[in-house]
């Protein structure tokens, strides 16, 4: 088998959460591209996912839009027997929170947990079963380089504790299902060019203060996220598990 083999997604279903914008909408136009049979994309922006959907359509896969919170556990339990055997999931929904810690409340905590970490563990707890009984799957749980430096370029201590979360949690259930047959992992992007950076390319000061603290000295495409997560979601990936791994242009560094 080539590489390219290795790359590809042939026949399998998918579900991407944060499908409507961003590196999930990304995520789930080449996952279609790379031969995808279908791809179930989750978000609450009725508009964009439909949109999603088309591009998904266009790159030669099924596609399913469904406007829910990927943290309502009700909701999507009813989802998960209409979905099919979904053998890739990824996890890349969830919201942006600035407070400073003095200043952040208890609502913004609470909403910001559920919309990355609470959302991820629903989803894999709902999903992973059918996974483990067909000995195949794979999970990509979208976190950030904010979780591992304590906080980032947008979000502070609300959004870099959620993000720390996903990550302890990516590495909780990939040492309980790898036995299992199913590989979980995840991915800290960095500054990446979507829609959210607006705040902070409107003032030319703290942008170019943002773009200094990148040793590649520029943002990430989504292209180049979801390139990371297509390969820990395919067979090029069969023996990784319980990583995350650093999309940021050296942010993060070690």
């Amino acid at each position: 088998m080539t590489l390219s083999d290795r790359l590809r997604f042939d026949g399998r279903i998918a579900l991407v959460t944060g499908a409507a914008a961003g590196i999930g909408r990304t995520t789930a136009r080449l996952l279609g591209e790379r031969g995808a049979r279908s791809v179930h994309l989750l978000d609450l922006d009725g508009k964009g996912l439909a949109d999603a959907a088309a591009e998904v359509e266009g790159a030669g896969a099924g596609a399913t839009a469904h406007v829910l919170d990927a943290a309502d556990w009700e909701g999507l339990s009813a989802l998960v027997p209409q979905l099919g055997p979904v053998s890739l999931l990824v996890n890349a929904a969830g919201n942006t929170a600035g407070s400073s810690f003095v200043d952040l409340g208890r609502d913004e905590w609470d909403a910001t947990l559920r919309s990355h970490l609470r959302s991820t563990f629903v989803t894999c707890r709902l999903f992973a079963p059918g996974m483990v009984d067909r000995g195949d799957g794979r999970i990509v749980n979208i976190a950030s380089v904010a979780g591992k430096r304590g906080g980032g370029f947008l979000g502070k201590t609300a959004y870099a504790g959620a993000k720390a979360g996903v990550n302890g949690l990516t590495k909780a259930i990939a040492r309980e299902l790898a036995a299992l047959g199913v590989r979980v992992n995840s991915v800290n992007p960095g500054l990446t060019d979507t829609r959210r950076l607006e705040s902070l390319r409107s003032d030319p000061q703290v942008w170019s203060r943002c773009l200094a603290a990148v040793p590649l000295g520029r943002v990430a495409t989504t292209e180049e996220v979801a390139a990371a997560i297509l390969y820990l979601l395919s067979d090029a990936s069969a023996y990784v598990t319980g990583e995350t791994l650093n999309v940021d242009g050296g942010v993060a560094m070690e």
